[in-house]
């Protein structure tokens, strides 16, 4: 059990590098003034972004999938 939770974490840190990668996540920070030690961190998620990469990737799949079963017939 330990193994698969091991692998799962590193599945999980592995997307999420991955999608900082490919700027479907971004981070800010900002500081509210300057007599504070307060620190503001956002994180912004961009689905349209991840919808533009799943269908570019779905479209270079089916093409040569496509064409290799065709060529098989």
């Amino acid at each position: 059990m330990k193994k698969f939770a091991m692998v799962l974490a590193l599945l999980l840190l592995c997307v999420v590098a991955f999608g900082f990668y490919r700027g479907w996540f971004s981070m800010s920070s900002s500081s509210p003034g300057s007599g504070s030690n307060k620190v503001n961190i956002s994180l912004t998620v961009d689905p349209d972004k991840m919808k533009a990469d799943t269908k570019m990737v779905k479209e270079k799949t089916i093409e040569p999938t496509a064409e290799a079963a065709s060529e098989a017939r």
